[in-house]
């Protein structure tokens, strides 16, 4: 649903009604409000992915947090999105402990996943560049491009700034693998590719 001419004040109230339930995804662009629900398909790519960054950080030793579908937000330039899923990485010092996470002092995360199992009313990657989130992997049907922020624009990219040298080939096969694996078999799996390019 996309709602028009809808106020900043009118989007945090219901940023607070729905703090603690499992509701609608909101996302908000100068005046313009779309609220979304989740599917299960949805979900389950998202988590697939998520589960990917995570198994793939812990074998390198790097050391991240997950502020998964948190909300972020500019009073100033009238934006706020909730991720499908978001990691702090080179960053994870910088927010390490917060108990809200305030774009105006705080980085915006490192990584952000977006599952796009339909299409959004309002563009996404407009408000991700405007609060200057470095990369997105967009997730369409079971492919995955990986884009980078240059100059205020996104370009796609073969390989992950973030998790060099994760490649959206790569990412694409173990998300396409996963719907055709046991999960115990596929994490064994992202486990072994990630302690091999240690080696």
């Amino acid at each position: 649903m996309l709602l028009r001419r809808v106020s900043w004040e009118t989007y945090e109230r219901l940023l607070s009604e729905h703090n603690e339930s499992a509701g609608p995804r909101f996302t908000y662009d100068d005046g313009y409000l779309e609220m979304m629900t989740l599917s299960i398909e949805h979900e389950d790519q998202n988590r697939t992915l998520a589960s990917l960054v995570e198994l793939i950080l812990v074998e390198w030793d790097v050391d991240f947090l997950t502020a998964g579908s948190n909300t972020f937000k500019s009073p100033e330039l009238k934006k706020g999105f909730e991720p499908d899923t978001s990691f702090y990485i080179e960053h994870v010092e910088a927010v390490r402990g917060r108990k809200r996470l305030d774009l105006t002092v705080d980085p915006p995360p490192d990584l952000v996943i977006e599952i796009e199992v339909s299409e959004p009313f309002l563009p996404r990657l407009p408000i991700f560049a405007a609060m200057r989130v470095p990369e997105i992997w967009c997730c369409a049907g079971h492919a995955v491009r990986i884009l980078r922020l240059d100059r205020g624009r996104y370009r796609e990219v073969k390989r992950s700034g973030s998790l060099s040298p994760l490649t959206a080939d790569v990412i694409t096969g173990f998300l396409r693998r996963s719907a055709r694996s046991k999960r115990p078999a596929w994490a064994r799996a992202v486990r072994e590719w990630a302690q091999a390019q240690r080696r």
